[in-house]
């Protein structure tokens, strides 16, 4: 009996909530969104130009430019959120950094994208936007938020970035479902963004923001990050207070933090 009580306990615990995520992963992981408002782009062609980059044969990839009336200060490349449709969003990045090129895109299934979600493709697809910016307009500055924090850091390993922002970054989807859910084995993961493993491969100078209010991302798992990265390539770590996740972005002092990035 007492044996019987273990092994459901055991089940209770580790092995029903592990299968749990491996089913689930994919929701928990993507989230693709699409917003119906790309009337801007009409309204305002001489700013917004949109785009769509061929990644695969077949496949595009849907991408905007905001150009300023003004000689570009410096040129922005945006990675997403999960749960964000970047190309609208570039809509509100640019009413934030009006003196700035934003180039903002879409993963793939999000917005007009083709294709399916999945790690090796959004790393892979990075890495074609990336060369596409720099090919147009030069080395971009990076800004990753959230999901799109770990595709910027796999980016500058492999790309010489002008410099990089993260915002609201992350160790690792394991780190995640750990402090969300229960203890998941690595190999049950698909897709693991293992923003940790790469971190101290960045060279290009970045700043790394983050807030202890998050409720999403604990805050231990930035300050690993900030552990884990060469002191010469960290300039600038910052943790806030009273924001939580999906408010950090726009926060007055994140917003301050890019401009001066940006006016370098």
């Amino acid at each position: 009996m007492i044996t019987l009580l273990i092994v459901f306990g055991v089940l209770l615990l580790f092995i029903i909530p592990a299968a749990l995520f491996y089913s689930l992963q994919h929701k928990l992981i993507f989230a693709p969104q699409y917003y119906d408002q790309r009337t801007l782009f009409a309204e305002f062609p001489e700013l917004y130009r949109p785009f769509g980059l061929q990644v695969e044969k077949g496949l595009f990839l849907e991408g905007v430019v905001f150009e300023p009336q003004a000689r570009a200060a410096a040129t922005l490349l945006y990675f997403g959120g999960r749960e964000q449709d970047s190309v609208t969003l570039v809509g509100k990045l640019s009413q934030h950094y009006p003196d700035v090129r934003i180039v903002s895109f879409n993963y793939r299934a999000y917005g007009r994208s083709g294709g399916e979600p999945s790690e090796a493709a959004y790393h892979g697809d990075a890495l074609k936007i990336y060369d596409w910016v720099e090919d147009h307009y030069g080395a971009p500055v990076l800004l990753g938020y959230s999901l799109g924090s770990n595709i910027a850091v796999h980016t500058a390993v492999r790309r010489p970035a002008k410099e990089m922002i993260l915002v609201a970054a992350f160790e690792s989807v394991q780190a995640l479902s750990l402090a969300r859910f229960r203890p998941v084995p690595r190999f049950l993961i698909k897709h693991r963004f293992e923003t940790i493993s790469e971190i101290g491969r960045v060279s290009v100078p970045f700043s790394l923001l983050v807030s202890k209010d998050d409720g999403f991302v604990p805050i231990v798992q930035p300050r690993k990050l900030k552990a884990g990265a060469k002191a010469a390539a960290l300039v600038d770590y910052k943790e806030y207070e009273g924001y939580n996740h999906a408010q950090l972005l726009f926060s007055p002092e994140v917003t301050e933090a890019i401009t001066k990035v940006l006016a370098k």
